[in-house]
């Protein structure tokens, strides 16, 4: 039997395939037979007999190839060669192997290759609210109307994520010598959404419409007295009666369709089905609306305008969803019913993102700032001195982290950081309590004597009179927190303070407008130009002004007329710097913080950018580079 083993193996070895096969069934038949018989005579030799039976296998399997390499036809026989234990661990190896293998061309493949946007995609936004005219002429008092507006029409000129000026339907422009002249060129592949070319006449048509007082326009104070002229079908010309450097900033709304407007009475246009159903010449158009059973518009669609004469957005949809207040909405955000909601008060962050994780916080900075502003016709708080105790006792850092929650910029002037005059080294007046008090003590401001026995008084008192006054605000969360610490600091000192809480109609109508205020905490918003004119021109100290301190000084009258009309950046930068000095110095008002204006969107959404916006319909300035879809491109990101 040795001996016709030893000849098997001879065969084995040979080149032969077919009869390598042969010999090697049979050499399994004949093993098979006496591992039988051995079986029927006792385990022990059994035993033994297994033991060279997987020796003769391995051989047999080993013969199918000389080389040190296992061939496929020698790996289908392993399992003979491994025990159990061994199977159980080779098994384990290979699936280690595997998922290895696996996490290693994912990696080469992502070190290869970067993420690039892809077309397609639908972004859903919450808004508070409803649109009532989506036409850029109308619309500058609803941010609901601004917002749909900002996407379906598009200006001469856009404020870009850096919140610079740039060109949009303007090729380019030209500024006569004496600055009374702006020629704008127009760009000559911008089309309407109904495919109609946009030219001068659709300029010329938009800024006339504004002069007429029967649109009753918003806009019609920015250009009363601007005369306009048609150069050719791709230029215009506006001349300005006296030169005004700020006029650039005011051409950044959106251009109306003359083919479609002008067969509308100016009587009617407040009732134009066009103000729904909107013809621009923006990144997106309209495509449908949906109603309430009472008539109310619940849903807003724009899609794509795949002719946009600038980049194509990515994005295929953009879908608004109204809700009649700010609960709804921030609901519709916690139950993943929109991918974003415009405004996000600091107080609901963390609900929100307790219920729904995916959630992104976007924080821009608006160009206002929030002051308290004193009356100066109050015989009290028209005294410097009165003014200089209560700034310095006020807790700027704690109004920002406790009653912002960190969302908000210290301030102590009314040009704000990255505008042209900014002064960081601004006369400051810190937070010290002990100065305040040895300031009003200085000016003959006591604490009454009181009987023996009696509390005694926490108010100042000076010629008989108690210092005391009233502050009004609106009534939101984030006005009344800072007022609640101002008023802690000041009763601190020995003032008497009121509150009065006003909804932001009414404050508007009783309060501001009449000027019937002693002490007002309220935001101004400064614009894309810093120009403080409107806000601090004697002129401007009665409604419809915005001098809200009724502050009145010629030179710094002189000043805001000088740097208006100069077009040389470095000398209005220097005319503002001594505005803001001597502002500092007298103290019309306390200039508390620039807030932040947070919206959240889902993490999906990608692409965005920027840190500052003038209004809240600027968060679309870049709404050409959102993205939802990806692919993944081959080479490094450039």
């Amino acid at each position: 039997m040795e001996k016709e083993n030893n000849s098997s193996e001879d065969k084995l070895s040979a080149k032969n395939s077919p009869e390598k096969n042969k010999l090697f069934s049979k050499g399994f038949s004949v093993l098979k037979r006496k591992k039988n018989k051995m079986n029927s005579s006792g385990s022990s030799n059994g035993n033994k007999w297994a033991k060279q039976q997987k020796q003769i296998d391995k051989k047999l399997v080993t013969s199918l190839n000389s080389k040190k390499i296992p061939t496929y036809r020698q790996f289908k026989y392993l399992p003979r060669y491994l025990s159990k234990k061994e199977s159980t661990i080779a098994q384990i190896a290979l699936v280690v192997f595997v998922i290895s293998l696996m996490f290693i061309l994912v990696r080469v493949y992502q070190t290869v290759t970067h993420i690039v946007p892809q077309s397609g995609g639908k972004y859903t936004e919450a808004l508070v609210g409803s649109p009532k005219y989506v036409n850029p002429i109308l619309s500058q008092t609803n941010d609901t109307d601004m917002d749909l507006s900002r996407l379906v029409f598009s200006g001469l000129l856009k404020i870009d994520t850096d919140q610079q000026l740039v060109n949009d339907l303007a090729e380019r422009y030209e500024i006569s010598e004496d600055q009374k002249e702006y020629t704008i060129y127009l760009r000559n592949d911008a089309k309407f959404h109904d495919k109609e070319d946009l030219n001068a006449d659709d300029v010329l048509f938009t800024f006339e419409s504004i002069q007429d007082t029967s649109y009753r326009s918003p806009l019609y104070l920015n250009f009363s007295g601007v005369a306009l002229q048609r150069i050719d079908d791709h230029t215009i010309k506006f001349v300005l009666q006296e030169p005004f450097t700020p006029f650039l900033s005011s051409l950044t709304f959106g251009i109306l369709p003359e083919h479609i407007w002008a067969e509308i009475s100016p009587d009617s246009a407040y009732l134009a089905e066009y103000n729904l159903k909107p013809i621009g010449s923006g990144p997106f158009a309209f495509d449908n609306y949906t109603k309430d059973k009472n008539g109310n518009i619940k849903s807003y669609d724009l899609k794509r305008f795949d002719d946009y004469y600038s980049d194509k957005p990515y994005l295929d949809q953009i879908s608004f969803k109204f809700y009649s207040d700010p609960i709804s909405a921030l609901e519709a955000a916690k139950n993943k019913h929109v991918d974003g909601i415009s405004f996000v008060p600091n107080e609901s962050k963390e609900d929100i993102q307790k219920r729904n994780g995916n959630i992104e916080y976007h924080s821009l900075r608006l160009p206002q700032y929030t002051a308290v502003f004193f009356n100066q016709k109050n015989e009290l708080l028209k005294t410097k001195t009165v003014r200089e105790a209560l700034a310095h006792a006020v807790d700027k850092v704690s109004i920002v982290q406790n009653a912002l929650g960190g969302e908000g910029e210290i301030i102590h002037g009314p040009i704000l950081p990255g505008y042209v005059g900014y002064n960081q080294e601004i006369k400051k007046f810190e937070f010290n309590l002990e100065e305040a008090e040895k300031i009003l003590e200085e000016d003959g401001w006591e604490y009454p004597e009181v009987e023996e026995g009696e509390p005694a008084s926490t108010v100042r008192e000076k010629d008989g009179a108690e210092l005391a006054f009233a502050i009004s605000t609106i009534n939101s969360p984030e006005y009344l927190a800072t007022v609640d610490v101002i008023k802690q600091a000041w009763e601190g000192i020995g003032v008497r303070l009121e509150v009065k809480e006003y909804s932001t109609k009414d404050i508007q109508k009783r309060v501001i407008n009449p000027r019937a205020y002693e002490a007002l905490l309220f935001g101004e918003i400064v614009g894309t130009d810093p120009d403080p004119y409107p806000f601090w021109h004697s002129s401007q100290s009665r409604d419809p002004g915005l001098n809200l301190a009724v502050f009145f000084n010629k030179d710094i009258d002189q000043l805001l007329e000088e740097a208006r009309k100069t077009n040389d950046e470095e000398q209005r930068r220097l005319k503002y710097l001594h505005f803001q000095n001597i502002l500092a110095d007298e103290l019309p008002a306390i200039f508390l913080y620039n807030p932040v204006y947070t919206y959240g969107i889902d993490k999906k959404v990608r692409g965005l950018e920027g840190h500052y916006i003038s209004v809240p319909s600027d968060r679309f300035s870049g709404i050409e580079d959102w993205y939802i879809k990806t692919n993944r491109k081959w080479g490094k990101e450039s």
